[in-house]
């Protein structure tokens, strides 16, 4: 049950991500993620309704997981994807995704100290082919283009007679600070996803769960870094389609996330966060296929991806 879930965070977590490209040229990511948190609030209200109109039952409410909700949205829907927004836009996003692959690992050691998961010699070799194979499908050299001096005869050893640009695969080193900032925001997911699973297996309410925290994050946003009028007149002139595909964003993640809530309280919170990560495994294909290969996909990407497939195949049928 519980691998059924993750795989199914996993789907949904893809699919967000081949909306969020078609979405994002239509209408910027500010606008449309706090279009995605209302959808996020939107859409796990009206699961919990529907739930509790199936169940015909009250909610008894368990004030500390209650808390543990709240906390896990603010760390994971607000500070985490704000982090790794900013870390995006300063060290660009195949940098501040490779970072991210540090999220399963804390998350993966947090569990281990205060919840007492320890996991087996073949779940940790497939967490790490998982991890290895997301590193290979990250890291993008970006060509840039640098002076060389080039001779006569066309060889760049001799005294320059003209300078020619030539494009070249570099990687930069990486500033300190930007670093630290996306290895905050990773360990906040990681820590948001542990408090919200711990708050399942006290209170097995994972539908709750997820709208409290999307309210959480949600409000956080609006109090500290929005103001309604303009967001609204930002909306009214915005892009329909876009609109709507930013709408469709917020339920594909709060989906994911109340699945992956779930699914955690069958499996080690570290399994659910490696497969819910494991992006590429859809997403590549889905480049080649229905983009057209816009993303790049090279031959260190198809490894990593078998890697990653190999890895969550193991941690799926262990």
């Amino acid at each position: 049950m519980g691998e059924a879930l993750a795989l199914l965070s996993l789907l949904l977590f893809s699919c967000n991500v081949l909306v969020v490209t078609v979405a994002g040229p239509r209408l910027g990511h500010n606008i449309g993620f706090l279009l995605a948190l209302g959808s996020n609030v939107v859409f796990s209200g009206l699961l919990v309704l529907g739930q509790h109109a199936v169940l015909g039952r009250g909610i008894e409410v368990q004030w500390a997981p209650l808390a543990m909700f709240a906390i896990g949205g603010l760390l994971t829907s607000y500070f985490g994807r704000r982090l790794f927004f900013l870390s995006v836009q300063s060290i660009g996003p195949s940098r501040a995704a490779s970072l991210q692959i540090t999220n399963p690992v804390f998350a993966g050691v947090i569990s281990w100290i205060f919840l007492d998961e320890v996991l087996g010699p073949s779940a940790i070799a497939f967490i790490t082919a998982v991890l290895v194979g997301l590193y290979l499908t990250t890291r993008v050299p970006v060509a840039r283009k640098v002076p060389v001096a080039v001779g006569a005869d066309g060889e760049g050893t001799r005294p320059p007679d003209v300078e020619r640009d030539r494009s070249v695969a570099r990687f930069d080193g990486l500033p300190k600070r930007e670093v630290a900032l996306a290895l905050i925001g990773a360990f906040s997911y990681a820590v948001g996803n542990v408090v919200r699973s711990s708050g399942v297996r006290d209170w097995n309410e994972p539908i709750l769960g997820g709208f409290v925290g999307a309210v959480a994050g949600t409000l956080a946003y609006l109090v500290l870094h929005t103001k309604v009028r303009s967001v609204v007149e930002a909306v009214r002139g915005a892009d329909r389609i876009g609109i709507w595909l930013w709408t469709l964003s917020g339920v594909l993640t709060i989906s994911a996330q109340v699945c992956l809530m779930a699914a955690t309280r069958h499996i080690p919170i570290a399994v659910g966060v490696v497969v819910s990560a494991a992006l590429p495994v859809f997403v590549i294909p889905a480049s080649v296929l229905l983009l057209k290969n816009k993303e790049a996909v090279t031959g260190r990407t198809a490894v990593g991806g078998l890697l990653i497939l190999a890895g969550v195949a193991g941690l799926l049928l262990a």
